[in-house]
């Protein structure tokens, strides 16, 4: 068998609504793609890598094909099928057992044997193995039938399949290169973020369309950036919670908010040419909550004057007021104009938000920042920061032990924060303080012994004391 330097790619075609997403989340494990009731949900391509035993591969879910019921954005989903089958190694064909054969099943069965791929008959939503025989009628070899909701027959669909992909060939140089930063592309509906990510990369890697909420998945792709890549994921647009009325918008928010959790960096994209409202700015926070460096862009500034430029960065300054120093940028995705700056900028947040610092440089800005301004008291009674370390990054996190961790205030925690950043220079960068109480050497003593050892602190306390001002008694004499 043929080997590869590269995984295969498999890519799961079909009409819409046969169970092409279900087939892939139950082939990759977990439910990767959003799966709805109504024919296509699926638009943009979906990549993950699949474990088939000893074998992997790269399974791609692809929008429903051969009918036109999207009206002016099937013939862009179209492009993207035809953009997966291209670089497509094996072809799932899936098709709908009680539906039977259809005429649109038998035109992309013609098409794909014009293609030349390799292609397996996949006979979804089969828990009647005998539904499965009317498909030999399509031409395209063996069916197999499977039920990917039950997940009847897929255990060995998954073994055939493992045998029928081209074989990977392993070794030093095969390890998955880490991306240098994961970005998010986050912002409301037909704001123009696929617009900004195939300007990065160069092509048409995503649906672009002015229907709002073309993009429903989160998506990957990968551009090459000084030796090294940047993983790019664009997300579905974003629409008031209150209006979210369709559970396939409300899952794809979802599936945003996971995007942020595995990304250094979130692309805030604003329409330069509209107003900024709540929604943006609680996309703001969700990715600041998920631990994401924020970079805010505004696109479209083409379309406004230099006074109208001013009067927005204002309003903006005004509303970002309680985010992190976040940086701004002007762009515009349509003409390519700031492009460059805006992916450089995003590198470099991202390699911010990896910051590390030792426990020296950690404990002298400690000391410094109280000499600034101390932790207002608690009822009279001083709040002490006594030491700082890190625990962990992306986002930066710390534990401060304090004698009254309770007692620190959070107008207090926000000066920590914007005087920590300033110090380290790490605007837009989220930050974690978590306060603790030093070791309590009483907590766990036996009454009596914690009487006598109290006392003998305090007699302790009370001679050092004594001794001190006898000190300054003799000085003064």
């Amino acid at each position: 068998m043929e080997q590869h330097k590269r995984l295969p790619v498999v890519a799961i075609v079909g009409r819409p609504n046969v169970g092409k997403s279900t087939l892939f989340n139950r082939l990759v494990g977990s439910r990767k793609a959003i799966v709805g009731d109504r024919p296509g949900v699926t638009v943009d391509r979906l990549e993950s890598q699949c474990r088939l035993g000893e074998r992997q591969c790269i399974l791609v879910d692809t929008g429903g094909i051969g009918e036109t019921q999207h009206g002016e954005m099937q013939a862009a989903i179209d492009d993207q099928v035809a953009a997966a089958l291209d670089v497509a190694d094996l072809v799932l064909f899936a098709v709908d057992a009680p539906l039977g054969v259809t005429p649109v099943d038998y035109n992309i069965a013609d098409s794909l044997r014009r293609s030349g791929r390799d292609v397996m008959l996949v006979v979804n939503k089969a828990e009647q193995e005998a539904l499965a025989h009317e498909f030999h009628a399509l031409g395209m070899g063996q069916p197999w039938p499977v039920s990917a909701m039950h997940g009847a027959g897929v255990q060995a669909f998954k073994q055939a399949l493992a045998q029928r992909l081209p074989e990977y060939e392993t070794g030093d140089d095969e390890a998955e290169q880490q991306p240098l930063a994961c970005i998010s592309v986050i912002g409301r509906p037909n704001v123009g973020k696929s617009t900004l990510i195939n300007a990065w990369l160069g092509r048409d890697r995503m649906v672009v369309s002015p229907v709002a909420g073309t993009t429903r998945d989160a998506i990957d792709s990968d551009i090459p950036w000084q030796g090294g890549i940047i993983r790019l994921i664009d997300t579905a647009g974003q629409r008031k919670h209150g209006r979210i009325a369709d559970v396939i918008e409300f899952v794809a928010r979802v599936k945003a908010v996971q995007a942020f959790r595995r990304s250094d960096v979130a692309v805030m994209v604003l329409d330069g040419a509209e107003g900024i409202v709540e929604q943006d700015m609680r996309l703001m926070q969700l990715a600041q909550e998920s631990g994401c460096a924020l970079l805010v862009v505004v696109n479209k500034t083409d379309l406004i004057s230099e006074a109208e430029w001013h009067h927005y960065v204002e309003r903006l300054d005004f509303r970002m007021r309680g985010l992190p120093d976040v940086p701004v940028r002007r762009i515009s995705a349509k003409h390519r104009k700031g492009i460059r700056g805006v992916l450089k900028a995003a590198v470099a947040a991202a390699e911010r938000n990896r910051f590390t610092a030792s426990t020296g440089e950690l404990n002298r800005w400690l000391e410094q920042v109280q000499r600034k301004q101390h932790a207002p008291s608690d009822d009279g009674a001083a709040v002490r920061l006594k030491y700082m370390l890190q625990t962990a990054s992306a986002p930066p996190t710390f534990k401060v032990f304090c004698n009254r961790p309770k007692a620190v205030r959070q107008s207090y925690v926000r000066f920590l924060e914007h005087d920590f950043r300033r110090c380290f220079d790490l605007p837009g960068i989220p930050l974690r303080f978590n306060f603790t109480s030093s070791d309590n050497p009483y907590a766990n003593m036996d009454p009596q012994r914690k009487e006598s050892s109290q006392s003998r602190a305090a007699h302790k306390r009370s001679a050092k004391r004594r001794s001190k001002r006898q000190a300054r008694e003799g000085k003064r004499r």
